[in-house]
């Protein structure tokens, strides 16, 4: 299974599309499905690509299939957020968000469960980003097992 593309808001679609592409290791390129400002991120493999359009354009139940319209109210905040394997260390993929001036730190999940670098992109849309360490580390504790464990633990009233 692959998670094709997610796309995601921004006020300045072609720069975080490139600082997104960056972490990745990829290349950015433009979007027009997505109107004139909307960019894409591609990993380096071509695995991965985000779709990066201008903050209050969404999505609409169109006619014939999805249309794209502008909101006369954009919001920064965000009820969804994606999570990444790259195969940048966390150090690099910290210095690339601080070059652009968005908020970016390591933190644990679950308690120390895994790890993730939160990358605020412009400050508004939460991309967890997984360097190889935090990647192993959330492919050998995030399986449906352990997870119903977890589940049976907080069930039975006891900690995880």
């Amino acid at each position: 299974m692959l998670i094709a593309h997610i796309s995601l808001p921004a006020d300045h679609p072609e720069t975080a599309a490139a600082v997104l592409a960056e972490i990745m290791g990829g290349t950015a390129t433009p979007f027009p499905p997505g109107g004139p400002d909307s960019w894409m991120a591609w990993s380096a493999d071509g695995a991965i690509e985000l779709e990066v359009t201008r903050r209050g354009l969404v999505m609409t139940w169109g006619p014939d299939e999805v249309e794209w319209t502008q909101t006369d109210t954009p919001r920064r905040e965000s009820e969804c957020h994606a999570a990444i394997g790259v195969d940048r260390p966390a150090s690099e993929i910290l210095a690339i968000a601080a070059g652009a001036g968005w908020p970016a730190r390591v933190c644990p999940r679950g308690g120390d469960l895994f790890h993730v670098v939160e990358v605020w992109v412009e400050g508004a849309f939460l991309i967890e980003f997984l360097d190889p360490e935090f990647l192993a580390e959330y492919r050998a504790r995030i399986t449906p097992g352990n997870w119903q464990a977890i589940l049976d633990q907080m069930t039975a009233g006891t900690p995880a």
